[in-house]
């Protein structure tokens, strides 16, 4: 399969090779000779120069430097030794610029200068690590035809480059294709390959290529248990990577930091905050010593689950051990206690880290803005964003949108308007969602001309509106009394063939019943599977709803029949409407039949519903019933 791969793309990828290369700029092409030079005495000072590149070639410190040798080795008659050649590549690839070396065999090749398997070998890892695999599959290909003989480093290259494609599938079969033709793949190889098959999930695999490895004599280092038991994690499969530890224990393995890592944060995941603590309290034991990072992992882990106290006693676990905290330690943390409303600690922390020389970054200032915005404290999220600005700490669009959020929330538009230019001013791009926060603003307060101006604003900047903006002021034309005007943008939507969602049309249903036109809403309802859209609890409690305003309650039972035949189970807003339907007919015993069902089907009933209840007893002069179930919700509360 391989070999009709490297055919096909051999020519193709010769001729866009050429393109490739004469595509990188700067100090190669203008620094390499374009013609052979014969120098005096070439050869023997390029003897200098050999024995520095055979020393470590320690001297060549820059990018210049190994230009400037190239060029004189280019120039020598005759050339210098290949190997030389390859050694100043492998200078030049630890310079991280394999764009360079990819130039410079193009030269050798143009000058014919012997190549051997390992400038070839470089020169796929190069084109790999540039993410052009079809180059390094030629390249491959022509190894072959060139007579050569690929080793197996240069397998493990190429192979390691279809693993940095996501090419897998291609790296197993040249696996494969490696050993059937009598090459030992090594260590590294196999541990490349599971690289691979982890990354992909393809843990029974990666399992077997082990059974394999030590089939042919290789025995797992730490670099191949620690590959494994990462992509076990990263499948969520934490029994496993357990037992691998405790294999390795007993195979007297001991794990890396890497390892335990990788454990600790699958754990934290998972909410196992007991076990990440026994394992970092085993590796204490062993004097593997963690890092700030599995720290951080089991703050935010502690974080994430509400733990904000066993977090901060972390913290000063890690302290008390000499591990420094960084800026994302205190930065979790903070986070975490705005999050929960403990704001006195949140700013102590802050002070702290201030006073461990530890810079705030725009991570920390945003948590805190973000806090006190979801707490309704504005003035104190705009004091934040005063002090990170006098700090020198410069906020990024998400810091601003967090901002405008909050002055939308407390209806303070024009305050949101105000960043919307300042964020201008700073030379931050404002975003879809800057916009659509801003456009809902206006919306909740009622000015729709505002919200369609900045519509228009955000079109003429080249800012995409996407499904939320138009759902946005869809809501907005509803709720506002504009349902001729939403079903005018409603129709303009469908006719651009936007791909819309069960949510908009959640919206026009809703905004057309409130409107009266409940026949028509349910004409859009029935033509939902042919737009391939799934009605969902939501739909049909909007529809019942409408037919339940409009006297049409025989309707709206047959509604909520049709929807449990779908297999959509009723929650407490279709109970409570059709409980209220009832006794708006007068059917008291439907209504105490329906409340009955509602609890038996374990949902359970909010206040609405009892508000509802009570207020249709009471209407039917049912007051003994009335008074009963008072009491149950006397009881019921006092149990909670």
């Amino acid at each position: 399969m391989l070999s009709k791969v490297w055919r096909s793309s051999f020519s193709a990828a010769r001729l866009i090779s050429t393109r490739f290369i004469h595509r990188q700029k700067g100090a190669v092409r203008k620094r390499l000779p374009s013609s052979p030079v014969r120098c005096n005495g070439s050869e023997i000072t390029f003897k200098g120069e050999s024995l520095k590149l055979k020393s470590g070639s320690h001297y060549i410190k820059s990018l210049g430097n190994a230009i400037d040798l190239f060029d004189d080795m280019v120039r020598c008659r005759p050339f210098p030794s290949v190997i030389d050649f390859c050694k100043l590549m492998g200078v030049i690839v630890r310079l991280n610029r394999p764009d360079v070396v990819i130039s410079f065999h193009q030269k050798m090749e143009m000058r014919r200068i012997r190549c051997n398997i390992y400038s070839f070998t470089i020169l796929i890892k190069c084109f790999c690590t540039c993410e052009k695999l079809p180059f390094a599959l030629s390249t491959f290909g022509k190894i072959t035809k060139l007579g050569l003989q690929p080793n197996v480093v240069t397998f493990s290259t190429l192979l390691h480059g279809f693993c940095l494609g996501d090419k897998i599938s291609e790296a197993v079969a040249l696996f494969d294709q490696m050993v059937e033709t009598g090459y030992a793949p090594n260590v590294i190889t196999f541990t490349t390959l599971m690289n691979g098959l982890c990354r992909e999930g393809r843990m029974l695999e990666t399992v077997a290529l082990v059974d394999r490895m030590v089939e042919k004599g290789h025995q797992p280092n730490i670099v191949t248990y620690g590959t494994i038991v990462n992509g076990m994690c990263k499948m969520g499969d934490i029994v496993s990577a357990l037992n691998l530890l405790r294999k390795m224990e007993k195979c007297h393995i001991e794990a890396s930091v890497v390892i335990y890592s990788a454990i600790i944060d699958r754990l934290c995941k998972d909410g196992r905050h007991n076990d990440a603590q026994n394992l970092l309290d085993q590796m204490h034991e062993k004097g593997i010593f963690p890092n700030v990072f599995i720290y951080n992992r089991m703050i935010d882990g502690f974080c994430n689950y509400g733990n904000w106290s066993d977090a901060e006693r972390i913290l000063r676990q890690m302290i008390q051990r000499n591990i420094d905290p960084d800026v994302v330690t205190y930065s979790t943390l903070i986070n975490a206690l705005v999050k929960e409303g403990k704001f006195f600690e949140a700013e102590e922390l802050y002070d702290e880290m201030l006073r461990r020389g530890i810079s705030p970054d725009t991570i920390t200032y945003s948590s805190m803005i973000n806090g006190f915005c979801k707490h309704d404290r504005l003035d104190d999220a705009k004091r934040i964003f005063y002090l990170m600005a006098s700090k020198g700490c410069s906020p990024n669009v998400v810091t601003l949108n967090t901002l405008i959020d909050g002055c939308c929330r407390a209806k303070r538009v024009d305050d949101g308007m105000k960043l919307l230019h300042e964020m201008s001013r700073r030379g931050l791009v404002p975003d879809t969602v800057t916009y659509n926060t801003l456009i809902h603003g206006f919306c909740q307060v009622g000015d729709l001309h505002a919200a369609q101006d900045l519509f228009q604003e955000m079109i003429s900047h080249n800012v995409s509106p996407d499904i939320v903006t138009f759902g946005i002021l869809l809501d907005g034309f509803c709720k506002n009394g504009k349902v001729e005007k939403a079903l005018e943008m409603f129709k303009v939507m469908q006719k651009s063939k936007m791909d819309l969602d069960t949510a908009v049309y959640n919206i026009i249903i809703h905004g057309m019943c409130k409107d009266g036109k409940v026949d028509e809403a349910w004409d859009l309802f029935a033509s939902l599977p042919i737009d391939g859209v799934e009605p969902d609890v939501q739909t049909h409690n909007i529809l019942i709803s409408g037919f339940v305003k409009e006297g049409k309650f025989l309707r709206a039972e047959e509604l909520y029949e049709e929807m449990l035949r779908k297999g959509i189970a009723a929650n407490t807003v279709t109970y409570g409407t059709l409980i209220h339907g009832f006794f708006q007919v007068g059917d008291l015993h439907g209504a105490l039949e329906k409340f009955q069902e509602m609890i038996s089907s374990g949902v359970s009933p909010n206040a609405i519903t009892f508000r509802i209840m009570l207020a249709g007893l009471c209407s039917k002069e049912e007051l003994q019933k009335a008074e009963a179930m008072l009491l149950d919700l006397q009881m019921s509360v006092d149990g909670e």
